[in-house]
């Protein structure tokens, strides 16, 4: 019961940091680029958005995994002087975690041709939970918080 409660609450955490000062600024002109690429390429009117397109939506499963790691190796907090070493395993987790996020984003914007815009605008709104979920991870495992 304690791991759930600790998974939900670096839930919160990683979706609040789309709420901090820069990072609300980017949500917004993404958000923004969406509703306007959408408006002017029309992906889904001109037949150019195909079924396999649906499956870019996978890059969700990305926020779960970096909570997971966070969660399965968290690491005490930091006590008077005495920092703890972060498990070498989670940080090559999560440093897969976020190549790999980064790696979708690539390949998700080039394989869809002719709205590639809407797909980038689309995409970056998918990622910046993910990041959050990833520094809030990245702490939990160096057991230093902000």
């Amino acid at each position: 019961m304690y791991r759930i409660s600790t998974a939900l609450t670096y839930c919160e955490w990683a979706l609040e940091f789309m709420a901090v000062f820069p990072i609300c600024i980017i949500t917004l002109l993404a958000a923004a680029s969406l509703v306007w690429a959408a408006q002017k390429q029309h992906p889904f009117k001109d037949g150019l958005w195909r079924r396999h397109h649906w499956l870019a939506l996978t890059h969700f499963l990305f926020f779960p995994f970096a909570i997971l790691i966070g969660v399965v190796w968290e690491n005490p907090a930091a006590t008077w002087g005495i920092p703890h070493v972060p498990n070498p395993m989670a940080s090559r987790l999560l440093s897969c975690v976020f190549y790999g996020s980064l790696l979708s984003c690539v390949f998700w914007a080039w394989r869809m041709k002719g709205f590639r815009w809407y797909a980038v605008s689309l995409l970056t709104l998918v990622e910046l939970p993910i990041y959050g979920a990833i520094f809030v991870a990245g702490m939990a495992i160096s057991g230093e918080w902000l």
